[in-house]
């Protein structure tokens, strides 16, 4: 269950720091403007950092006393993919979410 959880905190907080990098580049202006593939390169980066991230703090930073408790530990290992693949789902579904509803703006580039 904490897998799941950070999972979707990390997905979160990654898609605003996507949110946040894509309304800080500037608009080009011209016949062939580079700032729409800018933008959707940042959240597709960002998409790949969030499973992994996810995976990395619930292996190594967030998890059970493999001593204590060693069911609980093997549990919360077995959870990690499911909750870097929830990441990653959240992270698109949302992403598909705020870019419809800013489809003017910058954030509206990312599809």
């Amino acid at each position: 269950m904490n897998a799941y959880i950070i999972s979707i905190v990390v997905a979160v907080a990654i898609l605003l720091i996507a949110a946040l990098i894509s309304t800080s580049i500037k608009y080009q202006g011209g016949a062939n403007p580079k700032d729409p593939a800018k933008r959707k390169m940042v959240f597709w980066i960002l998409m790949i950092l969030a499973p992994v991230l996810t995976y990395v703090l619930g292996a190594f930073v967030i998890h059970p006393n493999q001593t204590a408790d060693p069911i609980a530990y093997d549990e919360h290992l077995q959870a990690l993919p499911i909750g870097a693949g929830i990441a990653a789902l959240t992270y698109i579904i949302l992403g598909v979410v705020l870019s419809k509803i800013f489809k003017n703006g910058k954030i509206g580039n990312w599809f």
